[in-house]
């Protein structure tokens, strides 16, 4: 399996992985054209061997998808509150509050959220 990068670029923007256990992952996500960097806590996502429009891909790491953003994926503006946010998922998975592979349990709270400007969890996407 191909692992995820721990520095890559993706729509413009910078990904440097600050942090990683297991599936979880902590980046700081920047911009050139942005005055100020955010951070993202992610469950890995493993992605099965494909071909998309005629390019064939091996069983791979990824990000989680845009519309699984609040569920596995998180955007922060503040590096405290990602690190919150990440030792909160280390915790949850050590107690099987979700699957190996990223999917919640039977029962899985998001134990340890966050609130930023009234958002739960801090999620902007």
């Amino acid at each position: 399996m191909k692992s995820l990068q721990t520095r890559f670029t993706h729509d413009g923007f910078d990904f440097r992985q600050l942090s990683r256990e297991g599936t979880i992952a902590l980046f700081e996500k920047s911009k050139p054209s942005h005055s100020r960097e955010s951070f993202e806590v992610v469950i890995v996502q493993t992605r099965p061997a494909e071909n998309v429009l005629g390019r064939e891909y091996p069983v791979r790491e990824s990000l989680p998808p845009a519309g699984a953003w609040g569920t596995s994926g998180w955007t922060y503006t503040e590096l405290e509150d990602a690190k919150t946010k990440f030792r909160a998922l280390i915790e949850s998975s050590q107690e099987g509050r979700f699957q190996p592979d990223g999917t919640p349990a039977s029962g899985f709270s998001a134990g340890g959220s966050v609130n930023i400007a009234g958002r739960k969890d801090g999620a902007s996407r």
